[in-house]
């Protein structure tokens, strides 16, 4: 028991010298006697340390060559007995996904640990350190935060099978599930349209480097091309949330808009909450179903959590148990419309 913890501690810091960029994908790395004197231990356990590596197919050994990195970057094959799922933040929008998604997982008999990026921590250390403790299994909404496509090969290449959830990225190291955003927009337009509303509008968030704002955004002046842009809600003010909805609300103007999409729950819930309190609000609809949606009168394309859980889980299933044939693909999820 001793020995097989020395290998694998042996095993963890290669693995953090490769993930930190000292050694990279098609790079060799040093001769076995200079890398054991470097580590500090014995030839015979580094030796055993890098079986384990090659077994996880991080590096391949040559006969007479030495050791190189190479990054297998296909499924990797293993069991579903644990699944993490990891965010930068609780909220009440991913705490309804987690709990769809355990419905699904404890289905198929599989765990589910939830996982938040420490404050101060990057995404990218976040989840090699679920790679350090073998939790290869791992669905990731990243949020406001971004994580290179150099980070997803390197975390691919590591043993890491994964699903980003919520965001549309292109990268051949990743499957992506997300609400089929312009399913979205359309129909929610529609339905202010068939209330009755002529001049439609238009508030979401200001942080475009988050695909589902500058994609939900855009589908809405694609599909109402005199639609306006009535206010872009500063990302970085969000505690201020309800005081920018109030202040909205008592400076609008009907001329303005007769209805107004939102292109987020949580925005769409305060500036109802705002609009409540008006002589003649105009009508509303949102993306995504908060609690008291329907008290407020708020028209909602409610995502399709099960759903989305299902081609997650799918998609993890695909990576270990097609390994060798798995490649990256993405998944729009059409919302739920709920007329009000």
């Amino acid at each position: 028991m001793e020995n097989r913890n020395l290998y694998a501690s042996v095993k963890r810091r290669i693995r953090r010298q490769i993930f930190d960029g000292v050694y990279r994908d098609g790079e060799a790395i040093p001769p076995e006697r200079t890398l054991a004197e470097t580590l500090g231990v014995s030839r015979v356990t580094l030796r055993r340390a890098l079986q384990l590596l090659e077994e996880d197919g991080i590096v391949k050994r040559v006969q007479g060559s030495g050791t190189r990195v190479k990054f297998n970057l296909e499924g990797h094959a293993g069991t579903l007995d644990i699944i993490t799922l990891a965010a930068p933040a609780q909220n009440p929008f991913f705490s309804s996904f987690i709990d769809a998604f355990q419905q699904t997982a404890e289905a198929h008999d599989s765990l589910v640990l939830f996982k938040q990026k420490p404050a101060g921590e990057t995404l990218e250390e976040s989840l090699f350190r679920l790679c350090q403790k073998d939790l290869n299994n791992v669905v990731l909404w990243p949020d406001d935060q971004k994580i290179s496509g150099e980070s997803l090969k390197k975390l691919r290449g590591l043993g890491m099978n994964l699903v980003l959830f919520d965001v549309r990225l292109s990268t051949p190291y990743a499957d992506c599930v997300f609400l089929d955003n312009r399913d979205a927009i359309q129909k929610l337009c529609a339905a202010l349209r068939s209330k009755g509303c002529g001049a439609l509008g238009y508030i979401g968030w200001d942080n475009r480097d988050i695909s589902s704002v500058r994609e939900r955004e855009s589908v809405f002046h694609e599909t109402e091309p005199s639609g306006r842009i009535l206010l872009s809600v500063p990302w970085n003010e969000k505690e201020r949330l309800a005081a920018i909805a109030a202040e909205f609300a008592a400076d609008f103007s009907p001329s303005d808009a007769d209805g107004i999409v939102f292109g987020d729950g949580e925005i769409g819930s305060a500036f109802a909450r705002a609009f409540s309190l008006s002589a003649r609000p105009p009508r509303l609809g949102t993306v995504d179903e908060f609690p008291g949606s329907a008290e407020l009168g708020l028209t909602t394309c409610a995502q399709d959590f099960e759903g989305i859980s299902r081609q997650a889980y799918l998609y993890l299933r695909q990576q270990n148990f097609q390994a060798k044939s798995w490649q990256a693909s993405s998944y729009p999820i059409p919302g739920r419309l709920n007329v009000r």
